[in-house]
């Protein structure tokens, strides 16, 4: 029996520059120069081949092979409709210098250079004039050249994960910046020039060790994310006129104040966790309704104040681990609260067991309290105002809500909707209560975006909402006794939630399949018999689908083929296939698995 032979050479050995440029096959530079885009990451190269730098020229071989082929032979390349490299992926690689001969790129667009060991760029980067994206991420870069900063056409800009401890004035010249990542570097100060980039729209400057934001930051009018985690500040200046920012994060910083968003009227995410604030200023809160996500672990706060009803939006608000013993109850009626996270404070208002039970059950606790002594919304925000059932019409205006949530009502007081439709109110909650119509008054209320109507005791909607509530996004009617809805909902081409659990569907009603919009349908515990899968498929931004606890006695195997669900719930019905032990994957292998039992 023989052995092989162990090519033991290929073990460690140090890579040559004949084997970088044998990388550049000739069927390689042919698919370059027919598409402009040449990737050679992760080959191992520790040089850049040669050829590389004139891939465009023809070598006197090439010269000679031309004119056989035009005597002789097909044309295999016609020389004269190349086109130029405009995208060069020299990424995941261990090259150490790039050349001067980059500037003989002169077409390149985007230049990829990440994961390698680069120590510096050669000031020929700056005759790239027409370069939009380079990544240098993960190299050992200290600094960037001065001719760096002459790329005033570059659109994106990566330089996560190096060395870099300082940014000249000049990046300002970068004026066609939209994304800009320098986290995890050594920066502890930024150059006054970042606020030219006024069409920055992500910038991310995390993990680095910076004190202070220059003042002129608020100057980028187009940024909509802004991270500078991680980092040392101690102070920040107003940003009320970053108008268009959605997400802020400052988490894990030396922060001694609540930042001023007072204006930051997009914003839906802020992240302040390990912090030092000691307080939530109430007049920071001002215009910043749209906020969904308010994370403020680990800091020093004391009090939640009642303003914090003003942020209707609000689905997420973490203050664990903080000084607070006091849960107020305006808390429980923000609409929208789906996480309200307060562990590690000495609450002494809500009994210690509930807190642990989590969101929910704190939620209907403070809710209980609220319903049995008949509190509002307008008692809350203003004590002095009575008895009176409805929402007071200057708070409805400033935090465009309208809850009447818990009032056990039978009827809504016309009062409440001609105040409501006045101020031009988003949501409204009208949850458990004993509403068994919806008044035609209501349809006055045009700029409604969020309706929930969830536990009551509603067997029909009328028409005219589909009709009148054009704005309509997110639409609650779980828990009621609804068998159809009105065909008028397919006109809703902006909603895209809707929650029918818990009531008397027997499949799902025609006109959803025109709401093309739709993002989430949830159908858990109703009737329903069957699935079907051609209207369903008209569906196409449907990502969540919940299906559960209903009669489905069959799911066909062409549901597989919806694979823009994220996320599909089967359980609790009465079919026998997929097995339970399936359903319990996650939703990609399920519809991997449905897709394999369709016949071939």
């Amino acid at each position: 029996m023989s052995r092989k032979r162990a090519n033991h050479l290929a073990v460690f050995k140090r890579r040559t520059k004949d084997e970088d440029n044998d990388e550049l096959s000739r069927s390689v530079i042919l698919g370059a120069r027919k598409t402009g885009r040449l990737n050679l990451s992760s080959k191992g190269l520790s040089t850049v081949p040669d050829r590389i730098w004139n891939i465009n020229e023809l070598t006197e071989e090439e010269l000679r092979d031309l004119h056989i082929e035009l005597d002789y032979e097909p044309l295999e390349e016609r020389w004269w409709e190349q086109e130029p490299l405009k995208m060069l992926d020299l990424s995941f690689n261990s090259l150490t210098v790039i050349s001067d001969k980059v500037q003989c790129l002169t077409e390149l667009s985007t230049l990829d250079l990440h994961n390698n060991l680069l120590e510096e760029l050669p000031s020929a980067i700056g005759s790239l004039r027409e370069l939009r994206v380079i990544n240098l991420s993960d190299n050992k870069l200290q600094s960037l050249p001065t001719q760096f900063y002459m790329l005033e056409e570059l659109c994106e800009l990566y330089l996560k994960s190096n060395h870099i401890s300082a940014l000249e004035a000049e990046i300002g010249n970068l004026v066609m910046l939209t994304r800009m990542d320098l986290s995890y570097n050594s920066l502890s100060e930024l150059p006054v020039g970042l606020g030219y980039l006024v069409r920055l729209e992500t910038l991310n400057l995390c993990h680095n060790m910076i004190k202070e934001l220059p003042p002129d930051v608020t100057s980028m009018r187009s940024l909509k994310t802004l991270d500078v985690s991680f980092n040392q500040l101690d102070t920040l200046p107003p940003l009320g006129e970053l108008r268009k920012v959605e997400r802020i994060m400052f988490q894990s910083n030396n922060l001694q104040e609540f930042p001023d968003i007072s204006g930051c009227s997009a914003l839906t995410v802020l992240h302040l966790d390990n912090n030092n604030i000691p307080e939530i200023d109430p007049q920071r809160l001002e215009a910043v309704g749209h906020l969904k996500k308010l994370t403020m672990q680990s800091n020093k706060i004391e009090v939640i104040p009642e303003e914090i009803i003003k942020l209707i939006n609000l689905e997420v608000f973490d203050l664990s681990h903080n000084n607070i013993s006091l849960i107020p109850y305006c808390v429980g009626i923000l609409p929208n609260l789906k996480q309200f996270i307060i562990e590690g404070n000495d609450i002494k208002n809500i009994r210690g067991d509930i807190i642990r039970c989590g969101t929910s059950r704190i939620l209907t606790h403070i809710r209980q309290i609220v319903d049995n002594t008949s509190i509002n919304t307008r008692e809350l925000l203003h004590p002095s105002a009575g008895n009176s059932i409805c929402p007071d019409k200057y708070v409805m205006k400033n935090t465009k809500l309208c809850s009447l949530a818990g009032q056990n009502l039978q009827e809504i007081p016309e009062e409440a909707l001609e105040d409501a439709a006045e101020a031009s109110i988003a949501t409204i909650d009208l949850s458990r209560n004993k509403l068994s119509e919806l008044p035609d008054k209501m349809s006055a209320i045009v700029t409604v975006t969020d309706l929930k109507l969830t536990s009551n005791h509603l067997a029909s909607l009328p028409e005219w909402i589909g009709e009148k509530f054009k704005c309509l996004q997110v639409l609650d009617i779980s828990k009621n006794h609804l068998h159809s809805l009105p065909s008028s909902i397919g006109c809703l081409k902006y909603l895209r939630d809707i929650d029918l659990s818990f009531n008397r569907f027997t499949e799902l009603p025609e006109a959803i399949y025109d709401v093309v919009s739709l993002e989430s349908l949830i159908v858990n515990d109703n009737l329903i018999m069957k699935i079907d899968v051609p209207l369903l498929e008209k569906l196409r931004r449907l990502a969540v689908l919940n299906l559960s606890n209903n009669n489905i006695a069959h799911v066909p195997p062409e549901l597989g083929n919806l694979q823009h669900i994220r996320n599909l719930s089967l359980s609790g019905n009465c079919f026998k296939y997929p097995r339970q032990a399936i359903l319990m994957k996650d939703t990609e292998e399920i519809l991997s698995y449905l897709r394999n039992l369709i016949p071939q």
